[in-house]
């Protein structure tokens, strides 16, 4: 039986992650070949802005020796060849590439563009569908996958399964863990292909979320040990979301920036009390809150 022919759109380290699974995973790779990688160029990170590869490209470009894989970062889309390339794809996966795919594009594979989105669509649209349910203190989330349109996460949906929040998850757990699911459901999607009963979102139900940015995670110091004492849920769980950047994080006396780097929660029936663990001030090394207030003396 000829394998369907696949291009695998991504960028962050768990879509990369995604991808290992896909080119390693025996029973999936009895039907599929994975044929193409297409992720972001290249992008400056960190304050000496050096040029670094996407996770998705570090991954791809270690299996490329091994399996026949051709690689394309693309910003625009603007590569005839690129075009020609998908032409001859059965299928393109997309998961968390981070640029819309124009819609001339959406039509090349035999089988279109799948998407998978970590939320319950049409819950949690846009950039942070991981993130934003441990803000608001969730406790379901869920994975969708999607046949593309020309809208962000609009199209119909192809398969819908529910994955329950711990109280414990950070957002690295809930990465990992909804990545686990969407590929399990992927295999088995893949597999009635062509007897696929795609579902119209509603959507009149919608919510969206917004991309994540540093100044997300800030509190002014005032109100640091109110929000501790008075709003302990609230806080924790936007620690949770936003573990491990931005972070929460205050500005100190000194101008420094403190970051909270380690956080619990204790509830003991309708009490809760938050218990910060580590701390990590600007420019020093992360080390345990005790030992920054014996050394500070501002809490």
């Amino acid at each position: 039986m000829k394998k369907l022919s696949l291009a695998y759109f991504g960028s962050p380290d768990f879509a990369a992650d995604f991808l290992e699974k896909l080119i390693t995973d025996v029973s999936i790779n009895r039907l599929i070949e994975t044929k193409l990688v297409v992720t972001q160029p290249d992008q400056p990170v960190g304050r000496k802005q050096i040029l670094t590869p996407t996770p998705v490209k570090i991954m791809a470009e270690k299996y490329k020796g091994s399996e026949d894989i051709k690689f394309f970062a693309v910003c625009g889309f603007p590569s005839k060849n690129f075009d020609i390339e998908l032409k001859n794809i059965d299928l393109a996966l997309v998961y968390a590439f981070g640029e819309v795919i124009p819609k001339n594009i959406l039509s090349l594979p035999k089988y279109g563009f799948w998407n998978i989105h970590p939320s319950l669509l049409p819950k949690y649209r846009g950039p942070s569908p991981i993130a934003t349910p441990l803000i608001n203190g969730d406790e379901t989330t869920g994975v969708t996958i999607i046949k593309m349109d020309e809208e962000i996460d609009h199209g119909p949906i192809i398969a819908q399964e529910s994955l329950t929040i711990e109280k414990t998850d950070k957002r690295p757990d809930l990465k990992k863990k909804l990545t686990d699911l969407a590929f399990e459901m992927f295999k088995k999607t893949v597999f009635i292909k062509d007897s696929l009963q795609l579902k119209p979102q509603n959507h009149s139900l919608a919510t969206y979320t917004k991309k994540l940015a540093k100044q997300d995670g800030f509190i002014e110091i005032s109100n640091f040990k109110f929000q501790i004492s008075n709003s302990p849920e609230k806080l924790y769980n936007l620690f949770r979301g936003l573990y491990p950047w931005p972070g929460i994080w205050t500005i100190l006396p000194n101008g420094k920036r403190l970051k909270i780097t380690g956080l619990n929660i204790v509830r003991n029936k309708n009490l809760c009390s938050l218990q910060i663990k580590r701390v990590q001030l600007e420019g020093k090394k992360e080390v345990d809150f005790e030992t920054f207030k014996r050394a500070y003396k501002i809490f």
